[in-house]
């Protein structure tokens, strides 16, 4: 919707009201009429947002059936316009698994994809537990190279299941030494939590927090207060998602996530702006949030 749409759009919503008001009782005008930031009126430059949870994914590299960026420079013109200034996330490659080179070949990408886009894009490790030891050594690398972010890894797209897994353990634990962060795809609730309990110094970030059911997954990380959530995947769709969150969790353990391009990313800055949390709770989930994890200065 372009500024005219909008504007025409505002005029006829208040010509509406404007009518339904001559008519109405008192309590439909109480309803009706707007009260303080209930008309959603806020400058998302403000809030300086980082997406903790994208994929550098090109039309080249997936076929899938809606839009999909064809260049970087779209991928990022979208992301802005979703209010997003920095991003972050890993490459994933569908794979049998027998191949540590295609894990390689992901975090090429995003190191090159960094490289060409240093202010706008953080790049994300990839792993593999059939590969403990070749994994290690990435982990290192993006270590050295001044990352502290592995994923988001996804089980499914590289053949495997759980995440609290024998290959997986040497992984985690130099992740949890170095004070990394994990982004994963959630498996199951159980998996998470095994996880969580057998790495308790590992900072855990799991995406869609709607698998396996919300008030689960917030239940758990009641439990283990080294588990956090991204918002990404279908995103705030059950009304008050958010702000149940922060009451039970507190502001700090949720932060903002996409899965752009493969998600709608301005539903999501939509979503957090909707939720009734403090502004202090919502610049923490947008922004302030991933800073602390991570420990990055922007």
């Amino acid at each position: 919707m372009d500024r005219r749409d909008f504007l025409k759009t505002g005029l006829l919503s208040a010509i509406a009201v404007s009518a339904i008001g001559k008519t109405a009782g008192a309590a439909e005008k109480a309803a009706i009429a707007p009260k303080g930031n209930n008309n959603m009126h806020f400058d998302l430059a403000e809030y300086g947002i980082i997406d903790s949870h994208m994929h550098p994914y090109l039309a080249s590299d997936r076929n899938f059936p809606f839009e999909i960026p064809k260049s970087y420079e779209e991928l990022f013109a979208e992301q802005r316009r979703a209010g997003i200034q920095v991003s972050c996330g890993a490459f994933n490659i569908f794979n049998d698994g027998s191949d540590f080179e295609v894990i390689r070949q992901c975090n090429r990408k995003v190191l090159e994809v960094h490289k060409k886009y240093p202010k706008l894009y953080l790049p994300g490790a990839n792993i593999h537990p059939f590969f403990p030891e070749e994994s290690c050594a990435e982990v290192q690398k993006f270590y050295d190279m001044g990352f502290r972010w592995v994923g988001k890894i996804a089980s499914y797209v590289m053949n495997y299941r759980e995440y609290a897994c024998k290959g997986m353990f040497p992984i985690l634990e130099l992740m949890q030494s170095l004070g990394m962060t994990l982004n994963i795809h959630p498996y199951s609730v159980e998996d998470t939590c095994n996880l969580a309990k057998n790495f308790p110094r590992l900072k855990i970030v799991v995406a869609h927090p709607d698998n396996g059911g919300v008030m689960a997954n917030y239940q758990a990380a009641e439990k283990y207060s080294n588990i956090y959530f991204d918002l990404s995947g279908r995103g705030l769709f059950r009304w008050g998602m958010l702000k149940k969150g922060v009451k039970m969790l507190g502001p700090d353990r949720l932060l903002f996530g996409t899965d752009f391009p493969v998600i709608n990313a301005g539903m999501h800055t939509a979503g957090v702006l909707f939720e009734h949390i403090s502004e202090k709770d919502r610049k923490m989930v947008f922004r302030e949030n991933f800073l602390n994890l991570t420990g990055y200065k922007l």
